[in-house]
């Protein structure tokens, strides 16, 4: 198949931009056909072949987000006639030029999906690049040692992230902060949405090097020892 899916950080990009796709899948004799709208195509691919196992995806264009995406869809295809199975009876070209001609009259711009992906490649490369750059050159310290303490604390939760997928949720939040303020900058900024807090440990409160347990507002006090030495509390009759 000659249709590149998105997979791994290709995806995530996309799905960080905002932006979606109008694909147009059809099984290989090229009618009926399928048009719809979809922010994570591979996915969307998945679910079509589990429902039309011959179908293939083999077009798509990308819009600037999903409402604008499903609007030409609906005008470009209200009107067109349906095969039981509720597919578009027409071949995947013809629906493919309602798209573009609904597109062209509404002045709505359409990304053809290889130039997508070529971009989309380009970015990621930028980012990875970055990444490993930082990593090499020691730059990427406050990551590493933010890793192994969330890794440790984490362990008493029951929580585990590899070191793998730290990376992952790294490059898809550099990815966010080039993608909406167009710089890529690793510091401890991003934090926050690499690692997930974790439960504040409330079991016991602990002050100084003695480790003498801190009362809290609702811990009864201890009783004052009677003269007589005894620790007891004395009986109201």
């Amino acid at each position: 198949m000659d249709f590149e899916m998105p997979h791994g950080a290709d995806r995530e990009y996309l799905i960080v931009f905002g932006v979606a796709a109008i694909y147009v899948a059809t099984i290989p004799r090229g009618e009926p056909c399928i048009v719809g709208v979809s922010r994570d195509l591979s996915q969307t691919f998945d679910s079509i072949r589990d429902r039309w196992p011959w179908s293939e995806i083999g077009c798509a264009f990308w819009v600037k987000d999903r409402e604008t995406a499903e609007a030409l869809v609906t005008e470009a295809t209200e009107v067109l006639p349906r095969d039981p199975e509720g597919r578009l009876a027409v071949r995947a070209e013809f629906a493919r030029r309602q798209i573009e001609l609904v597109a062209e009259r509404w002045k709505v711009p359409l990304t053809d999906h290889d130039a997508a992906m070529s971009r989309v490649h380009a970015a990621v490369r930028r980012v990875q690049e970055k990444i490993n750059e930082a990593n090499t050159s020691g730059d990427l310290a406050w990551f590493n040692s933010a890793y192994r303490s969330w890794r440790i604390e984490a362990k008493k939760f029951g929580r585990v992230m590899s070191y793998a997928e730290a990376l992952a949720r790294l490059r898809k939040a550099v990815t966010k902060r080039l993608i909406t303020l167009d710089v890529i900058d690793l510091d401890a900024a991003l934090l926050p949405d690499i690692f997930p807090e974790l439960p504040k440990t409330t079991a016991e409160n602990y002050v100084d090097d003695l480790k003498k347990p801190v009362l809290s507002s609702r811990t009864r006090p201890r009783p004052k020892p009677r003269a007589d030495g005894s620790g007891r509390r004395g009986v109201s009759h």
